[in-house]
């Protein structure tokens, strides 16, 4: 008898600076009426203010369509921007998953999980000197039949959210990012895993750059890898210093007994300047994937 496989359609995205605080439960059509100035003033914040409402418009044209079993999600600022934005922006089509913790900035990872796509979710804060929080769920999913007491305790999937020190400060965040590395590799599961995010660095096997080795150790591979995008072509960020410097920082990585049948980066325009990019919803590209998770017996 034929192992029974899922299919989910996953996504990673670093939605940059993404706040949405709200004085009231609008609806998506109240917060387009409201005045700019209004708008501005729900979040008093100089260094964190409520991002620009035709940017958020995009990030949920971005996942309306995408049609995502789960999303995660890096540089959200908090519970309240997550729930505002699955209200009003995707009619409460998802449960939200967020834990506020570590950030300095206020910006967190964070997950949204399609309605009725899990038989059941535990997501949890794990532990450690992360310099942003570190989102673990356990996924179990639906099947005919449903559960049955042996059962009760199966988990199908887990996935790690992250969000990796950037590259600033006095040392570029080089040690902080090889101890969160290390962490990481020693917690996740080898098999029935996905680990995706904004890594903060280039985590291209034969590219990488040095701290990510203990990580690429472990028998995951990159979703773009396994579909055959070319390293060159795989770009997630615009950066300009001041000349266009396009990489990969954001993954989707997947133990090697998932299978993976599509996987892209989700790319319209590519900006030319700084200006250009400022129009974008984020200076990351969602990356995308569909794996095949097996069941087993």
């Amino acid at each position: 008898m034929a192992e029974a496989i899922v299919r989910l359609r996953v996504a990673s995205f670093n939605a940059e600076n993404f706040y949405l605080l709200l004085d009231a439960p609008y609806t998506r059509a109240e917060i387009e009426a409201l005045d700019a100035d209004a708008y501005r003033a729900m979040n008093f914040s100089i260094y964190n203010p409520n991002k620009e409402r035709a940017k958020i418009a995009e990030i949920s044209r971005l996942v309306l369509e995408g049609d995502y079993d789960l999303v995660g999600l890096c540089e959200v600022g908090g519970r309240e921007t997550l729930e505002h934005f699955n209200r009003a922006y995707l009619g409460g089509r998802y449960e939200v998953f967020i834990h506020e913790e570590n950030s300095r900035r206020g910006i967190y990872v964070g997950a949204l999980a399609k309605q009725g796509a899990f038989e059941r979710i535990d997501a949890r804060a794990m532990p450690g000197a992360f310099s942003r929080n570190l989102l673990r769920m356990r996924l179990r999913l639906p099947r005919e039949g449903g559960s049955t007491v042996r059962e009760r305790g199966r988990t199908d999937l887990e996935v790690f959210v992250v969000h990796l020190k950037s590259q600033r400060g006095e040392d570029r965040g080089i040690a902080e990012r090889v101890r969160e590395v290390e962490a990481l590799a020693a917690m996740v599961p080898r098999r029935r895993c996905v680990v995706m995010g904004d890594f903060n660095g280039i985590a291209i096997r034969g590219m990488a750059q040095f701290e990510y080795e203990p990580f690429l150790t472990l028998p995951f591979r990159d979703v773009l890898e396994a579909v055959g995008v070319p390293a060159d072509e795989r770009r997630t960020h615009y950066y300009f210093t001041p000349a266009p410097n396009h990489s990969q920082l954001d993954y989707i990585f997947c133990s090697e007994d998932l299978g993976v049948s599509a996987a892209r980066a989700v790319e319209d325009e590519v900006p030319l300047n700084r200006d250009e990019r400022r129009h974008l919803p984020s200076d990351h590209l969602l990356v995308e994937a569909t794996l095949e998770v097996p069941l087993g017996s």
